[in-house]
């Protein structure tokens, strides 16, 4: 048989051994790119996942998606990615594709919710003043909200900040991000003042509507090991909370211009502690 190939070989003419090695040619470079494009697409790590109709974890399960599965992105919004699989087109959470022998079926709750971190104030908007008047309540919600934010996402988290730097972000456009994300929660964090006087000292959590009222009361439950005290839960008729769609707290957590609270409310141990006592909360809460 080898013989019979190799006499067929060279009788074949020289113009159909050009096109038939430029026809194999092409065919191996689209099979290559073929293979790469597969092979570069997204690759379920975690064990299973769901695939849902609507790019929330509140929307309908349309299908499981197993370990091992490659993913066609077809599109994405707010960071989950539309797919399709065994038949079903549906949306599924891009930050958890990743993660090793995650199983949506008997894993963590929190890591399948979108929480938005909201650091008050910024740019234009200092927020306010420590008692002598050189430090600004801006600075602090942001590297507390960071340290926040980073915590949350060591637990898988899709977390979204309203602001990452020293800018001004309104109020209207805080709460149209909890809306646009459809979140799960959106968390505010401030600090207070007694105007002026530094007779008051202390954290407190707020909320506005009902649907906010446990999750308000498991986050000031868990900082009561905080070194400042507990001033509980209160209503807080602040615009994030007023206007929110979505459920919302607000964290004033100290008094900018108490002695007492200043040196912790500067300090990143005391911002860390604050972070791990937040997403330790927010677990026992969703979970």
């Amino acid at each position: 048989m080898v013989n019979r190939f190799i006499t067929r070989f060279r009788e074949t003419p020289n113009k159909k051994l050009i096109y038939r090695g430029v026809v194999t040619f092409i065919l191996l470079v689209i099979l290559i790119i073929e293979l790469a494009r597969f092979l570069s697409l997204p690759k379920v790590d975690a064990t299973t996942l769901y695939l849902r109709e609507q790019p929330n974890d509140e929307s309908k399960v349309v299908e499981t998606i197993p370990h091992g599965r490659h993913l066609s992105i077809i599109k994405s919004k707010n960071n989950w990615w539309y797919t399709k699989y065994n038949g079903q087109k549906g949306w599924v959470p891009s930050w958890l594709v990743g993660v090793d022998d995650y199983d949506v079926k008997t894993s963590d709750k929190l890591a399948q919710k979108t929480i938005i971190i909201d650091p008050g104030h910024g740019g234009g908007d200092s927020g306010t003043l420590s008692a002598n008047q050189k430090y600004m309540e801006k600075t602090y919600t942001l590297q507390t909200a960071k340290k926040v934010a980073d915590e949350l996402r060591k637990r898988h988290v899709n977390v979204v900040m309203t602001r990452t730097d020293d800018t001004y972000v309104t109020l209207k456009k805080r709460t149209d991000m909890a809306s646009d994300y459809h979140a799960d929660l959106f968390v505010s964090f401030h600090f207070n003042s007694d105007n002026g006087y530094g007779r008051a000292n202390g954290y407190g959590i707020y909320n506005y509507h009902k649907n906010a009222v446990k999750v308000a009361d498991q986050v000031a439950d868990g900082l009561d090991n905080l070194p400042v005290s507990n001033r509980g839960v209160s209503f807080g008729n602040y615009y994030v909370l007023r206007e929110n769609k979505r459920p919302a707290i607000l964290c004033e957590m100290g008094f900018m211009d108490s002695s007492h609270d200043l040196p912790y409310i500067q300090s990143s141990t005391y911002q860390e502690h604050v972070a791990k006592d937040v997403a330790k909360s927010l677990d026992k809460y969703f979970n």
